[in-house]
């Protein structure tokens, strides 16, 4: 999870497009135990506030996977 949080953090050059499958293994990583689920959440909080609009355009698919059975 921090080597994804890691590649969100960069800024990115013309052409590139790895932040958005980044955000989205945080989530698929972070699914599967309670604790990892809690710390995604406020990690994807932080990257919706912080992040660049690439990024922003993944977190509510990240969050819609990591609450698909247990709504929040």
């Amino acid at each position: 999870v921090q080597s994804l949080l890691g590649l969100c953090s960069e800024h990115l050059e013309k052409g590139e497009i790895h932040q958005g499958p980044a955000v989205l293994g945080i989530a698929m990583v972070a699914m599967a135990e309670e604790l990892g689920l809690e710390m995604a959440i406020r990690s994807l909080e932080h990257l919706l506030q912080y992040g660049e609009q690439n990024i922003r355009r993944a977190v509510p698919l990240a969050l819609g996977l990591l609450c698909m059975s247990n709504p929040k």
